[in-house]
């Protein structure tokens, strides 16, 4: 039995080490039959391990620093210098794997919201592994009521996947360009969970975008990678034109 916890004595303590975080959430999980609970929950980490290794994260996938099933989620620790990578490929390649999953007769239909966070938390192999102040941070993302929202109005046939990235996990590693993933894709929005006081910035990602989500209010068209894409194709088309009429 462990120690009974004691407040701290005033002095200095040296900081739980940083990690890189993730949480899993599925959707509508109580309203699937009881007798596929257990199933679904067994099936969360190799679902996400498959989505690993289509990253090319294996290396990631064979060293979660901890992984701990809610049931109808999981929360897992890692390097935090494979943020940039789990945001992409990652978000993507899970997207897809669900898209698979879904997309199988008589399979049942998984969706979920996915939060990706950093900070510092209790180091593996010690009681409370994985816990603290950061990961009490990264659940209140997922349960953000924006977010539920959001994802209640995606199309269930086209959004199998919304992720969540914390200002910290925005700044760091996509503003600053350490992901290849546009800036442009993430829409930030204010995290306020019901019952409580407390409000946090966070950066909305939608890797499969469904086509309803024009009317959920502030999602700005420009961050749909559709569109990201066609202008792309429009700026390269106006600077060809440009080119030849100066031949001329």
């Amino acid at each position: 039995m462990p120690e009974p916890p004691q407040l701290p004595d005033g002095s200095s303590q040296p900081l739980p080490p940083y990690q890189g975080l993730a949480g899993l959430d599925l959707t509508a999980f109580t309203k699937l039959p009881g007798v596929v609970h257990a199933s679904v929950s067994a099936y969360l980490e190799p679902l996400l391990d498959a989505a690993l290794t289509a990253a090319g994260l294996d290396e990631l996938r064979m060293a979660k620093r901890f992984v701990s099933n809610s049931g109808d989620g999981l929360a897992l620790g890692f390097d935090p210098e494979l943020m940039p990578f789990v945001i992409d490929p990652g978000l993507d390649c899970l997207s897809r794997v669900l898209a698979r999953h879904n997309s199988e007769p008589g399979r049942v239909r998984l969706r979920m919201r996915l939060g990706l966070h950093a900070g510092h938390v209790t180091a593996p192999g010690l009681p409370g592994e994985g816990n603290g102040p950061a990961r009490n941070e990264l659940h209140r993302l997922l349960d953000s009521r924006e977010l539920k929202t959001f994802m209640a109005r995606a199309s269930p046939d086209t959004t199998p996947l919304v992720a969540v990235l914390s200002d910290r996990v925005y700044h760091d590693a996509v503003k600053h360009r350490f992901t290849g993933a546009d800036p442009r894709l993430f829409t930030r929005f204010e995290a306020t969970v019901p019952g409580r006081d407390d409000r946090q910035w966070a950066w909305r990602y939608i890797p499969a975008t469904s086509q309803n989500l024009l009317g959920v209010p502030g999602h700005d068209q420009i961050h749909l990678p559709t569109l990201l894409r066609f202008l792309g194709t429009v700026g390269r088309l106006h600077s060809t034109i440009r080119r030849l009429l100066d031949r001329d």
